[in-house]
Parts: C-alpha cells; sequence; structure tokens
C-alpha cells in the first residue's frame, strides 16, 4: 500500500510542483517514513473496526447489479520499506 502511495504521488508531483526536482536522499527517506506508517495506520484501523470496510463490487459487464463484501482484517504485517 505504502508503495503505491508513493508511485501515486510522484506521479503527481509534476502536475502540482512543475519542474520542481523530486524527493531524494532523506527527503525520500522521510517521504517513504510517511507514507508506511498512513499505510499501517489504515490496515489497523480496518482491523479495529470491520464495519468500516465494505467493497462493493459492479457486475455490470456480467448480467448487471452489484453486491458488498464485508472483510475482517485478522492480522498485520510489513515487508518493510525499500530504499
Amino acid at each position: 500500500m505504502a508503495q503505491a502511495m508513493e508511485t501515486a504521488f510522484l506521479a503527481q508531483w509534476p502536475y502540482f510542483n512543475g519542474d520542481l526536482p523530486q524527493p531524494a536522499g532523506k527527503q525520500l527517506a522521510a517521504m517513504r517514513l510517511f507514507f508506511v506508517a498512513v499505510a499501517q495506520g489504515v490496515v489497523q484501523h480496518l482491523r479495529d473496526h470491520p464495519e468500516a470496510f465494505h467493497v462493493t463490487t459492479d457486475s455490470a459487464g456480467s448480467g448487471g447489479g452489484s453486491h458488498t463484501h464485508t472483510a475482517e482484517v485478522a492480522s498485520i504485517s510489513t515487508t518493510g520499506t525499500t530504499a
């Protein structure tokens, strides 16, 4: 999840910051730490509040209709960050 946040952030960088250089070195490490912390916080929140997590799928391509699934997170682990 943190990697997806970082990728999206850097993809949007030029739209908000023009030609400014993207984060590197310690700035990039701090940014990655932030995204890891946010991702872990989201997962922990969903674990602690399973009622807050609902997935709705739209099966319009396969005959129409939609349905909702509720998921419970049983455990949280992390593989860390990449340098």
